[in-house]
């Protein structure tokens, strides 16, 4: 049973008290919602910069962000195996018999998932993004963050997660975002190589 199990608790306590608040909630928690903003950002950062310098060191930027986002995935998939062999932290929350609404709420809004509920894999993800955005424009990277808390919010109020899945989720997300940025200009003579040769295909 996780700490914050009564906090969790209260966020699927408001689901089925305002229909529209229910259906904002479930568009936020969805995996199309949040993450194609972050695609479509990323795509206008890689391609639409202006100034073939700028691009460039944006673009590095984004392959930071990409060995950073993948590191977090890696990371937290891992945990995951480590808990199919020794067992889960603790069920998610639409599982906990002391949280009920919690199970109605994911039922009428998400589905329920096959994997341990800590770390939040999406939190990991889109936290990564958000922090190795930051590099390159922080204005973008204010915007992705946003994006987290939302999404945040409406895997809790579905009853995916609790607050501290999300919490461990950002934090192993920002690790990786600057372990990923670190290699990226470690292997920086390396990367215009690979940026020329993503140009030849019209890929950058």
């Amino acid at each position: 049973m996780p700490p914050d199990w009564e906090l969790s608790g209260w966020i699927t306590d408001l689901y089925g008290n305002s229909a529209f608040l229910d259906e904002l909630m479930k568009v936020l928690a969805s995996n199309y919602f949040a993450p194609k903003v972050v695609v479509l950002i990323g795509l206008f950062i890689w391609f639409g910069t202006r100034g073939s310098v700028h691009r460039e060191r944006n673009q590095k930027v984004i392959v930071g962000v990409a060995v950073g986002t993948m590191l977090g995935f890696l990371i937290a998939e891992s945990l995951c195996l480590f808990q199919d062999h020794v067992g889960d932290f603790w069920t998610r929350p639409y599982d906990n018999e002391r949280i009920p609404q919690a199970y109605e709420a994911m039922n009428a809004l998400y589905f329920p998932l096959s994997d341990s509920s800590f770390p939040s894999n999406a939190m990991c993800g889109l936290a990564a993004i958000a922090a190795g955005i930051g590099y390159a424009t922080r204005r973008a990277a204010v915007v992705i963050w946003v994006l987290v808390i939302l999404w945040a919010l409406g895997r809790m109020y579905v009853g995916v997660h609790y607050p501290i899945d999300i919490a461990g989720g950002i934090l192993i997300g920002c690790a990786a975002a600057f372990v990923g940025r670190k290699l990226a200009l470690a292997f920086d003579p390396a990367v215009p190589s690979l940026l020329r040769c993503a140009r030849r295909f019209y890929l950058a």
